[in-house]
């Protein structure tokens, strides 16, 4: 039976082994967008109340760059969560509460949160939206600019 000093000895060789190994493995660097890039594909983006620019879209997580001029509906995502970090301008965002549906008045769908927080939020501050939670730019003083992480998006 061999040894615990001579277990711990082979231990450490295979461990420092499968570092090295790993060490020498080629890893993809990620993902690059620089502000230039993200900034073009905003303004590439066909005039409207809300232009994204894609970082990132995998089966896992959804990243873009959002730019918001005019309020839209509330909305939840049943899975996954988002954080949103303010990088131009000023909203007000609504967050929890129920979201409540009605018709406008040329028929169009509206939502809007009900008994929610609202905070105003402008450049470096961060919204975080667990899943299931409603949430709304219910105000946008001009336009408002937002990164927007989604982890585990599902189908929605």
């Amino acid at each position: 039976m061999p040894s615990l000093e001579g277990l711990l000895s082979v231990t450490l060789l295979f461990s420092l082994g499968a570092a090295q190994a790993a060490a020498q493995t080629i890893v993809p660097p990620g993902t690059y967008a620089s502000a230039a890039d993200l900034q073009t594909a905003l303004s590439e983006q066909p005039a409207g109340p809300m232009a994204v620019a894609r970082i990132e879209n995998t089966d896992l997580t959804r990243v873009n760059l959002i730019h918001r001029t005019i309020p839209q509906n509330a909305i939840i995502h049943a899975t996954g969560w988002e954080v949103h970090h303010i990088t131009a301008g000023r909203a007000t965002a609504v967050t929890g509460g129920r979201v409540e549906r009605s018709t406008g008045p040329n028929g169009e769908r509206v939502a809007k949160i009900v008994d929610g927080e609202s905070r105003v939020v402008t450049v470096g501050d961060v919204v975080i939206v667990p899943a299931g939670t409603p949430h709304w730019y219910s105000e946008i003083d001009g336009s408002v600019t937002y990164l927007e992480i989604r982890y585990d998006p599902g189908s929605n």
